[in-house]
């Protein structure tokens, strides 16, 4: 018994790992099928950046159905592909259902529309499982959305109702899924009104950007498939269309040997085109790399072992605390590696640092969560580390997630802010400055928590949450600091000045100077033990409006990418952290820790 107790931890992550390595195998195309899997690896340039089709394929299908992959009842066409009732099917299949027009593509039930307003609006089912409908069951109603969107764009953001929000999203998402038919469209050389009418139809989708398909040929740049298409029938053949065009016609025919034939000759075009090589540097390990990382799907595998890593952290603290909190631990390090790997793959595919974006701050700021737990486990072994590695993993990337449902993660930086240096050192210092604020926030909430309502706190665990509090505000401070000191090297050396009360350079010196004034308040003995993690939960309020809120104002050098929905979250947040500051300030007596233990009452 004791032999199970001392390897249960090993036996756990050993299990996990093999399950990891499990989920690591690609699929693979049956016998006699159309080779998809290839087909899904072919390069593409989409907003300034070359991946392979699989990524375009999965983006544009979390966009429609918050989904990577769809489940149908039925499917139409022979591709040799599975038919049976309600199975999973990737996105490259629904992909080149769209692209190619096929029946599939206007009965696969991929749009989601939750909205019971919308639902009846359009005459469907509202009993329907999951929500996702076939733009073929809705195609009649089309004048309905573009006329009730077109109402709600005409409102501020702040009068909009639900319906008015949620129509606006069905309208960018059929909007979505008609410009992936329009720029796929085969030219008819002899019907020259039509081309003309393609034309017209290919300008009006200038503003949005489309997926290049075709290759670089001579001095050419990448080109959309119907433009190839018109510039084959006006000048010159650009070699790529052809076998391209040929794929296409072959999937929706279902001719398996023609849409094989066609990929093999795509590829050997690509080959041997030192243009095509030249203009995008293509690299096609990286691109199955891509397509790997792709299929793996990495952050959500984590979040499923930093649930399962908090789950056995709450029955430690119940049962077997020592041997549990092992295990937890174990467990940690084993996804803060794979989490580790996961953003180091991020790097390599985008070309990066690992902050761009909101939804690589959520993953960054999850990993180094994670990575302060671990450390702070390690050194006090409470199982307070391991709670809150878990609880801020899994959270940030549940955010991560949400956050990815607007479609490409890994897109180009503008102009001002693609400078790879100041990303690798400002951004990356000061969001692990602001990365250890929160997690001193965190530290705070436990603080209260187990004061308040626990019977765990005693004045050694008291006495130790304070010095892990101290300790991860002090780290906080140099970074945040640090970090802010090189933001405004960096706003030298692109604007010219160092500061500008820039409203989110302003939030960044609240930062630094909340962080300071916790220190402050601690060293002067203005606080203790409640006082110091009170602040701490603060800091938390402070953080997530100095880094966040002020984009919401519209106005500055830095309001890059963010959106007025992110308001009604950050004020919930808040919210949540006042109510947990008010319980902290509540009187000694009321706590059950202290009932419990009288011995505290003048800590």
């Amino acid at each position: 018994m004791k032999a199970l107790q001392r390897y249960l931890p090993l036996l756990l992550v050993a299990i996990c790992a093999l399950w990891i390595g499990s989920k690591s195998r690609m699929p693979k195309d049956a016998p006699g099928a159309m080779n998809l899997q290839a087909f899904a690896q072919l390069p593409v340039v989409y907003k300034g950046r070359i991946k392979p089709i699989d990524t375009i394929a999965r983006n544009s299908l979390i966009v429609v159905s918050d989904k990577q992959t769809f489940r149908e009842s039925q499917r139409t066409g022979n591709h040799g592909l599975k038919s049976r009732e309600n199975i999973k099917h990737p996105a490259i299949e629904w992909y080149l259902d769209t692209i190619t027009s096929s029946p599939a593509a206007f009965s696969n039930q991929v749009f989601r529309i939750p909205n019971r307003q919308v639902i009846d609006m359009l005459g469907l089912d509202p009993e329907r499982k999951r929500f996702r409908y076939a733009f073929g069951e809705f195609e009649p109603q089309l004048q309905a959305i573009d006329e009730n969107a077109n109402r709600a764009m005409q409102l501020d953001a702040g009068e909009r109702d639900v319906f008015d929000s949620q129509i606006l999203e069905l309208a960018q998402r059929v909007h979505l899924f008609v410009r992936m038919i329009e720029a796929h469209r085969f030219i008819d050389a002899q019907d020259m009104d039509g081309m003309h009418a393609m034309i017209n139809r290919y300008r009006s989708f200038q503003n949005h950007p489309l997926p290049h398909l075709i290759p670089a040929h001579e001095d050419q740049d990448w080109e959309t498939f119907t433009w190839s298409g018109i510039m084959r029938l006006t000048q010159e053949e650009n070699p790529f269309y052809r076998p391209m065009a040929m794929m296409l016609y072959a999937y929706g025919m279902g001719d398996v040997e023609a849409f094989n034939q066609a990929l093999v000759d795509y590829q050997a075009a690509l080959k041997k085109s030192p243009a095509a090589a030249a203009f995008t540097q293509i690299h096609p390990g990286k691109l199955k790399y891509e397509l790997q990382f792709n299929h793996l799907a990495p952050f959500y595998t984590c979040s499923l072992l930093y649930v399962l890593a908090f789950l056995i952290c709450c029955f430690g603290m119940l049962f077997a605390p020592t041997q549990l909190n092992r295990t937890a631990f174990y467990l940690l390090l084993l996804a803060l590696a794979f989490h580790t790997w996961a953003l180091l793959s991020r790097i390599y595919i985008s070309g990066y640092p690992p902050v761009t974006n909101l939804y690589s701050s959520a993953i960054f700021i999850g990993w180094g969560c994670v990575v302060i737990g671990i450390i702070i486990e390690s050194l006090f072994k409470l199982g307070v580390g391991n709670l809150l590695a878990a609880v801020a993993g899994f959270l940030t990337l549940l955010i991560a997630h949400f956050l990815s449902l607007d479609g490409d993660t890994m897109e180009v930086m503008q102009a001002v802010l693609d400078t790879k240096f100041w990303l690798a050192t400002h951004v990356t210092t000061v969001t692990l400055g602001y990365t250890a604020t929160y997690f001193a926030g965190g530290l705070g909430v436990l603080y209260i928590l187990f004061g308040v309502l626990g019977r765990r706190m005693d004045l050694a665990l008291e006495r130790n949450l304070t010095r892990m509090i101290y300790g991860v505000v002090c780290f906080a401070l140099l970074l945040s600091f640090t970090g802010t000191v090189l933001g405004g090297l960096w706003a030298d050396d692109s604007w010219g000045r160092f500061w500008g009360w820039d409203p989110k350079e302003n939030g960044a010196l609240i930062i630094v100077l909340w962080n300071a004034l916790i220190l402050h308040a601690r060293w002067g003995a203005m606080v203790q033990s409640r006082g110091i993690a009170v602040m701490a939960v603060f800091g938390n309020i402070v953080t997530s409006w100095s880094w966040f809120g002020v984009n919401q104002l519209g106005i500055g050098l830095h309001s890059y990418g963010f959106t007025n929905s992110a308001a009604f979250w950050l004020i919930v947040f808040a919210a949540s952290q006042l109510v947990v500051m008010g319980l902290g300030l509540t009187p000694r007596s009321w706590w059950r820790s202290y009932r419990q233990n009288p011995q505290m009452a003048g800590s």
